[in-house]
C-alpha cells in the first residue's frame, strides 16, 4: 500500500462458489469466500487514500485439473 498512488487498484480473483458452494468443492469454496471477504475489508480499509479494490469472479474455466480430480468423474462430459 505503500506504492500505491491515489487512483491506484487493487484486483483480486474469487469466484461465484464464495456465493453459491458446491457440497463436492469444500476446499474451494471457503477459500474464495475468504477472498471476498477480504476484498470488501480492504476495500473499506483504503477507501480513503483514492485506492479502489475490487474482485472478478470468472465462470468455469476448462482446465486439467478438472479431469485430475477437481470434478467428479459423473460431472465431465
Amino acid at each position: 500500500l505503500p506504492h500505491m498512488p491515489p487512483g491506484g487498484t487493487i484486483i483480486n480473483t474469487t469466484s461465484i462458489q464464495s456465493y453459491q458452494p458446491s457440497p463436492s468443492l469444500l476446499d474451494y469454496a471457503p477459500s474464495k469466500a475468504a477472498i471476498t471477504a477480504f476484498t470488501h475489508a480492504l476495500a473499506k480499509q483504503v477507501a480513503s487514500k483514492g485506492v479502489r479494490v475490487n474482485a472478478v469472479a470468472p465462470g468455469p474455466v476448462w482446465t486439467p485439473l478438472q479431469s485430475s480430480g477437481g470434478q467428479p468423474q459423473d460431472k465431465i462430459e
